[in-house]
């Protein structure tokens, strides 16, 4: 088969196969990484030149077409989709589960486990349970464990879909959650590609341990704690943090190739900022960066 055909052939293939899994929520990635992966256009043209006659020129030629794919089909969700959280009534008329637990009074301190796959996930306004929350979609079937040991509570949210019909059921993964603002709040995110949302402004925030694939995630965070840890370990992601604006914030970690967007922000050393008020603030906010964020922004409010 010539390269010419195998080129055309797998990117239409892969086009299709991404409106696809987009139109079906089985892919949730907003593709901003593809704004760092550009220039790997020269470098496949550039093989495709060398190895000219040479028999591995129609995998060149077939992996070009697949990546260009990619990079096309990113192009538009960028430039047409937005960062969308409103569910549809739709959803709304649709909820898969719907959970809650009460508050008890001795609670001083709790940890928020999210465990998931790909999907949409949510945390807005606060509650005067300790937690509650609905699920929408066929995907979107969690177990809700609750725990509590003296003062301290624990809640996990834990994904048990297994299984689906195909032709029938919505593709899809949306879960909304309300929690109570008097604990000091732990936070675990572990989950695939996916949007998420979380407004903490609200919540006295200690640490956020945030583990995930190709996700596009913004954290909103308040005041209401002096010192708050944020450790990241991501794929080909982007993050967006807003802080308040009279908090200090100190951001490290391994960022060749990452996009950043850091106004007011001082660079100290190699992968080291700080915002000038930082020594003096009262309240501080500690930002690590453990893995392959492609995009992070740090804005005040």
């Amino acid at each position: 088969m010539k390269s010419g055909q195998l080129f055309w052939g797998f990117f239409l293939l892969t086009l299709g196969s991404l409106f696809l899994l987009t139109k079906y929520d089985i892919i949730y990635s907003d593709f901003e990484f593809i704004w760092n992966l550009w220039p790997l256009i020269f470098v496949f043209w550039g093989a495709v030149v060398i190895f000219k006659d040479s028999l591995v020129r129609p995998i060149i030629s077939a992996i070009f077409g697949i990546f260009l794919a990619v990079l096309f089909f990113g192009l538009i969700a960028n430039i047409f989709s937005g960062f969308n959280f409103r569910f549809s009534n739709s959803h709304k008329e649709f909820v898969t589960q719907s959970y809650s637990e009460d508050y008890n009074d001795s609670v001083k301190s709790a940890e928020f486990v999210l465990k998931s796959g790909g999907g949409s996930f949510v945390i807005e306004e606060t509650t005067e349970k300790l937690v509650e929350g609905s699920s929408y979609g066929s995907l979107a079937e969690y177990d809700l464990y609750t725990d509590l040991k003296n003062s301290n509570a624990y809640v996990e949210f834990n994904l048990n879909k297994k299984d689906f019909d195909f032709f029938h059921d919505k593709l899809k993964n949306h879960l909304v959650v309300h929690l109570n603002d008097k604990p000091v709040w732990d936070f675990v995110f572990n989950f695939g590609a996916a949007k998420a949302k979380f407004d903490l402004s609200n919540y006295i925030v200690r640490n956020i341990d945030l583990n995930t694939g190709a996700a596009n995630v913004r954290i909103k965070l308040g005041d209401k704690s002096d010192t708050t840890n944020v450790d990241v370990e991501m794929g080909a992601a982007k993050l967006k943090l807003e802080i308040p604006e009279n908090s200090g914030c100190q951001l490290k970690g391994d960022m060749v190739l990452i996009s950043r967007s850091l106004p007011g922000f001082e660079k100290k050393d190699k992968g080291f900022f700080e915002t000038p008020n930082f020594e003096d603030a009262s309240k501080k906010i500690f930002v690590r960066i453990n893995g392959g964020v492609s995009s992070i922004s740090i804005t005040k409010y």
